[in-house]
């Protein structure tokens, strides 16, 4: 009798310990939020095999297999990694720029990572050491954002020189082109129609499509008549009209709102709140932001003419996104973050929530942020947690739907089916 009840002990024990090499990783009970604005899916199986989801539904229609680690979420949710259509990375560390480097990219794209920003479209200043770092090519890494890439900005106001940089981007191997047209509120040369047609119509000969910085109403109009494929910032001096509307719908060009773009330059005038910030401070510590603390430094941001300007300006910005987004216009969610004081990661979480104070409901942001974004840049295999995408998701503590400003209660963060460190 004695040695049944021990085989039947080693049983019992073998069964109840964990699976050796497990051939699946399953979430369970966790409600899901797949990114397309369909309803969540409450008590969830997310099955994901290797890299990638191979079954998403509700418990009681969807099979968990044999071999499976079993990880049971009751009480979260899930959502899909964020997409930052409009980003940079490389060139900051700290909040100083000019450090551009391999070794800056990495832990740029790791902090993203860490914040649950699971995939990044650089959009210029890329630099042909990271070429090996783009999604194409980086298939292994899972503990930091996925990396497309723009190249360099043409800046000349010469035709031929402008479209060599758009070569010179084939030659090394991007993803995407960018222009600006731009005058900084009048202190800088405005790229020419003449050259902008000319850079638009090469990136479409050669393939590639084309975002293009504006920040002018009429600037944006002729912009979109000419062929852009993405609007790269809001809309800032005027609100859109009829004529803009019609345009950017029959011509299907997507809306980068980037409004934290705008926040930066005049937020500094004073010490943020977000400096306080638990969620900020994860990653941003008292001596990497001193010298925002700096009141000489703050006085200048106060004084700063541009600074004022934009901040008058980011409520236009703000209902120019509102009523783009009730006319159905594709929102690429977007922060232009990488640049110095715009913080990676984080800012992603701020540009959400000024997006919900602009008049977008929760819904509409994650799907701006996850499967808007990655059809807006034409990325695929992310953006929605569906069988056959990679398993880049956020497992959230709260509900993002109640309050946007929930996808701050990370309990982690996995890409490509491997949990993030943090």
């Amino acid at each position: 009798m004695k040695v049944h009840i021990i085989a039947l002990l080693a049983l019992v024990a073998a069964c109840s310990s964990p699976k050796k090499n497990p051939e699946y990783t399953v979430f369970t009970n966790a409600t899901l939020i797949d990114g397309s604005g369909s309803a969540p899916i409450t008590e969830t199986v997310l099955v994901i095999k290797g890299r990638r989801i191979v079954a998403a539904g509700p418990k009681n229609s969807t099979t968990i297999p044999d071999n499976s680690e079993v990880i049971d979420l009751e009480g979260r949710f899930i959502i899909p990694g964020l997409i930052n259509s409009h980003g940079h990375v490389g060139d900051v560390k700290g909040i100083d720029g000019g450090h551009y480097s391999l070794h800056n990219v990495i832990d740029n794209l790791s902090i993203y990572a860490r914040y649950g920003v699971t995939t990044v479209v650089s959009l210029g200043g890329d630099k042909k050491e990271i070429e090996n770092l783009r999604a194409v090519y980086d298939t292994t890494s899972t503990q930091r954002a996925r990396l497309y890439i723009a190249g360099e900005i043409p800046t000349s106001n010469i035709p031929a020189e402008a479209t060599a940089v758009i070569d010179s981007n084939r030659v090394m191997g991007v993803d995407w082109m960018k222009i600006r047209v731009d005058d900084n509120l009048g202190t800088a040369t405005k790229m020419s129609e003449e050259v902008y047609k000319a850079v638009i119509d090469r990136s479409h000969e050669l393939g590639y499509k084309i975002a293009t910085h504006m920040y002018y109403l009429d600037d944006a109009k002729k912009l979109l008549a000419a062929g852009s494929d993405l609007m790269a910032h809001s809309v800032r001096d005027l609100p859109v009209d009829e004529e803009f509307i019609t345009l950017i719908k029959q011509r299907k060009v997507c809306y980068c709102p980037t409004l934290t773009r705008e926040l930066s330059t005049f937020v500094y005038g004073g010490t943020p709140e977000f400096f306080s910030d638990p969620f900020f401070k994860k990653e941003y510590d008292s001596v990497t932001i001193q010298p925002l603390k700096d009141p000489a430094r703050q006085e200048q941001v106060r004084n700063s003419k541009s600074g004022q300007t934009y901040q008058k300006q980011l409520p236009v910005a703000m209902a120019n996104l509102k009523t783009l987004s009730d006319q159905d216009v594709p929102i690429a969610f977007g922060t232009d973050s990488g640049i110095p004081t715009r913080f990676f990661g984080y800012f992603e979480h701020v540009e959400m929530a000024m997006m919900a104070e602009a008049g977008m409901s929760p819904m509409k942001i994650i799907v701006s942020a996850t499967k808007d974004a990655a059809e807006c840049m034409g990325l695929k295999g992310v953006g929605s947690l569906k069988p056959g995408y990679f398993a880049d998701l956020i497992v959230l503590t709260a509900d993002p739907l109640t309050d946007i400003k929930n996808t701050r209660t990370i309990e982690s963060v996995w890409i490509g089916g491997e949990e993030v460190k943090r």
